[in-house]
């Protein structure tokens, strides 16, 4: 909100399907406290959604969404680190199916 990067805390992050309507939202929240730190629709609609590499890292993505996590919509910026590349190519792969409408 104000240009600098803040961490949101470690934790497991979920992509999540509504069993009736069919949309697709992530949820992170944080490993000790359990509050939620990230929870958004993914869309296919510019600008939001698109991973793209953080500083040519093969291990963590970065992405702007509409973010619900402290009870009003804001759109924000996120990263994802992660401890493999091939974790990170496969949350990859989960993100974009869901956004597509494949998953």
């Amino acid at each position: 909100r104000d240009g600098e990067w803040k961490e949101r805390g470690t934790g497991e992050a979920k992509i999540l399907k509504h069993k009736t309507t069919g949309k697709v939202r992530f949820l992170l929240r944080q490993e000790k406290t359990m509050k939620i730190v990230a929870n958004f629709m993914i869309v296919d609609k510019a600008p939001y959604c698109d991973l793209r590499p953080n500083a040519g890292s093969k291990k963590c993505w970065v992405w702007s969404a509409l973010d619900w996590s402290e009870e009003e919509q804001v759109a924000e910026q996120f990263a994802l680190k992660f401890g493999s590349e091939e974790l990170a190519q496969a949350f990859k792969a989960a993100f974009d199916a869901a956004k597509s409408g494949k998953r």
